[in-house]
């Protein structure tokens, strides 16, 4: 379950998903391949159709070598900049409750976002393999968060940090009784290939 973005922000994501695929003269069937996700499930991202889901975006946006934060609007365009942390877009709504926001990122092709997650007991969130290269550092604010990534499976209570090379199916959850709060970072390159000077 995702949070149902405005018809405004599903629009805008819309038109730049085409413009930066046509600009780098790709076919559907050729970015729906390169991002591992169906060509009806990018037509549709395209058209503006239904509410993407997180994993949707971050796909896409990593195979045109874009951030998540480009197509959102809420990237950094300057060398110093204030934001909020209590700022950003709900992008991920879990069945007891819990949410992914992105908090911040900057400008593709190099991404650097900031992400705060809430779990509560019995919740895990599901992720599909990133980009080669792809590094996460998380951290709890509140309660015990956990990550499970090839044959491991890590807890980390607050105080103490979790390192992931996520480029393989890898899952978040709450690792205790009580929900927890934790902050995510993501490093991740675009994919071989891509364009690196696409703006928007």
């Amino acid at each position: 379950m995702n949070e149902s973005l405005s018809r405004r922000t599903i629009q805008a994501i819309a038109k730049r998903v085409a413009e930066c695929r046509k600009q780098q003269r790709l076919s559907l069937d050729q970015l729906a391949s390169r991002a591992g996700v169906s060509k009806g499930s990018l037509a549709g991202l395209e058209k503006g159709i239904g509410n993407p889901g997180v994993a949707l975006l971050c796909q896409t946006a990593a195979a045109l070598g874009v951030s998540v934060s480009d197509l959102l609007e809420v990237s950094a365009c300057h060398v110093a900049e204030e934001f909020a942390l209590t700022g950003g877009q709900v992008l991920w709504r879990g069945p007891m409750g819990g949410t992914a926001r992105l908090v911040f990122g900057t400008r593709g092709p190099q991404m650097l976002e900031l992400w705060e997650w809430e779990l509560f007991p019995g919740e895990r969130y599901e992720a599909k393999a990133h980009s080669p290269g792809t590094k996460e550092i998380l951290y709890p604010v509140r309660g015990r968060v956990g990550a499970a990534l090839r044959d491991q499976q890590l807890e980390v209570r607050r105080g103490h940090g979790l390192f992931l090379e996520t480029d393989a199916p890898h899952s978040y959850f709450c690792a205790g009784r009580q929900p927890t709060t934790f902050r995510m970072i993501v490093i991740e390159s675009p994919p071989a290939g891509t364009l690196s000077e696409t703006t928007f």
